[in-house]
């Protein structure tokens, strides 16, 4: 049990005191609920500082961010005029290559086309040529026959004659002007 505060205090003077005031004994609920609400406390108390202590620290780190952003910026701009640069000339390039590979297109072309025109007039001349060939043959087998038959015919007519000078009466009978069949063009004169 305990001891009232102000009877304790009426003992220690002396007298008895008028009035006496009697404290609860605190019970275990309002105990738990007295050092949950100082834990909590210190808990808010603890986020509240760790909350600021990383909202100082991302401030810190966005003007890291920011210094190193603007000194990017500052090294990049070379670099990006560089790469611009060489983009025109590899424009450039390409932009001549592709011409210069449509003038050899357009060229070859053009020689294909020329080169079946040629084509198409040797077949004609050579088609040309050989009938001009075919009909040399023709002339040239007729004026071998021509000239075969006047040779046989200038044959039969000595021999006429040669017979002629041999036979008297002069006159030979039409089988001397025929030539024999053994006659030939070649082997004779």
């Amino acid at each position: 049990m305990m001891i009232n505060s102000a009877v304790a205090f009426g003992m220690i003077q002396g007298s008895p005191p008028d009035t006496l005031a009697m404290v609860v004994a605190p019970s275990l609920l309002s105990t738990v609920e007295a050092i949950s609400t100082i834990v909590l406390g210190v808990a808010v108390l603890g986020a509240l500082v760790t909350l600021l202590v990383v909202l100082v620290q991302l401030r810190k780190l966005g003007l890291t961010l920011s210094a190193v952003a603007m000194r990017l910026e500052k090294d990049a701009a070379p670099v990006m005029e560089r790469a611009r640069s060489v983009a025109e000339n590899v424009d450039f390039i390409s932009m001549a290559v592709r011409t210069d590979v449509q003038k050899l297109n357009s060229s070859i072309s053009g020689l294909n086309d020329r080169l079946k025109e040629a084509s198409a007039r040797m077949e004609e001349r050579i088609q040309d040529f050989t009938v001009l060939v075919e009909v040399l043959q023709r002339e040239a087998e007729e004026l071998a026959l021509d000239t075969a038959a006047a040779v046989r015919g200038v044959r039969a007519g000595t021999r006429s004659l040669a017979s002629d000078g041999e036979r008297p009466g002069g006159e030979g009978g039409e089988e001397s002007l025929l030539p024999s069949m053994g006659d030939g063009v070649r082997g004779e004169e």
